[in-house]
């Protein structure tokens, strides 16, 4: 059995590397990046980014309203975490 894993008597070990504190937020809801349910959403400011280019200068823009992440998010798209 892999590193936090749990045993399922009735199937196999289910296997979650991070433990439950490590990724837990603010608890379950929807997403408002994504729309999926989730129980594990995190306030985050939305971050839009724009790469510099030979016409365009780099823009980096961080909203002030907070929304309601899911991990998956959180793991793949530009957000500053709640205080950061």
């Amino acid at each position: 059995m892999a590193a936090g894993g749990a045993v399922d008597r009735n199937v196999a070990a289910s296997v979650n590397a991070m433990s439950a504190g490590a990724h837990s937020g603010i608890g379950a809801g929807t997403c408002e990046s994504c729309g999926a349910a989730a129980d594990d959403l995190a306030e985050v400011h939305r971050v839009y980014v724009i790469p510099a280019a030979w016409d365009t200068e780099e823009k980096v823009e961080v909203l002030e309203e907070l929304e309601r992440w899911c991990f998956p998010c959180r793991s793949q798209y530009p957000h500053q975490p709640l205080g950061g």
